[in-house]
């Protein structure tokens, strides 16, 4: 991986302990099997959005290949690659479109991000502001995304593993098992998102949970963090897919949505 890379990585990993079972589970030597690709969360302020978060990427050789657009969950994403190297994962950053949300959301959120300067640690700055559970509360239900990056700022949501480089493993499989050892997946459209034919198949975990300080709680609670995300890419006119499917990945954001919470006194 590069210095880039290899950052994020570290700061992911800190938060998402299933990286460790996963690798336990397939015994995993290489880190950069997880590395198709890399999804960052942004939104669309000043400093915090798409174009500042991928400039550093576009520095060191990768370009813009795609634009999506997710209308249900007010979201504008790219898909970058490296043109320099494609061993280089491949980087999906989204953003929140404010002007799409509530007076309430915009508020909180402009007040919490304004505030952050472009520097070249910004991509896994994290958060360093206090948080408080009513606004999270509030935040979550209307946007999980804007409640997300309420609470984990400006950082890596996911990397995702390349089944392909699983000899004799398929996606299908790969999700056997870790149902079988009581890894819990996303269902939302199915564990299984995409088809062959598309190019595409994806899965994922549900985010790991790590507890969070509130001001107005006395007691912490367990927030979903980061999730690890599992590719598995095939031919289309004897090219490989690199790109992303809308309607999957759509139903892959679900994956940091809460399932449970219990408090830790």
């Amino acid at each position: 991986m590069s210095k880039l890379i290899q950052n994020l990585w570290d700061n992911y990993t800190e938060i998402t302990p299933s990286v460790t079972k996963i690798k336990s589970i397939f015994k995993l030597n290489n880190d950069f099997i997880f590395a198709d690709h890399i999804a960052y969360r942004s939104i669309n302020i000043g400093s915090c959005g798409i174009e500042k978060i991928s400039q550093p990427f576009l520095d060191i050789g990768y370009k813009v290949k795609k634009t999506y657009f997710f209308k249900d969950k007010k979201l504008r994403a790219i898909h970058l690659e490296n043109e320099t190297s494609k061993k280089q994962p491949k980087i999906f950053i989204s953003e929140l479109l404010l002007e799409n949300c509530s007076y309430f959301l915009r508020n909180i959120l402009l007040s919490t991000f304004c505030q952050l300067n472009f520097s070249s640690d910004i991509l896994s700055l994290g958060r360093n502001w206090d948080v408080k559970y009513d606004v999270y509360k509030q935040l979550e239900s209307e946007s999980e995304y804007a409640a997300w990056l309420y609470i984990h700022g400006l950082r890596v949501n996911h990397f995702a593993l390349n089944v392909n480089q699983l000899n004799g493993c398929s996606i299908e499989g790969l999700c056997n098992k870790l149902q079988t050892l009581g890894v819990v997946l996303n269902n939302s459209g199915g564990i299984i998102k995409g088809t062959k034919a598309k190019g595409l198949k994806q899965a994922s975990t549900m985010a790991d949970k790590i507890l969070v300080e509130f001001e107005d709680m006395y007691h912490k609670i367990l927030i979903p963090s980061c999730y690890v995300e599992f590719t598995q890419r095939y031919m289309i006119k004897k090219t490989s897919f690199n790109g992303f499917l809308t309607k999957s990945a759509n139903k892959i954001f679900d994956s940091t949505n809460r399932i449970s919470t219990r408090s830790i006194t």
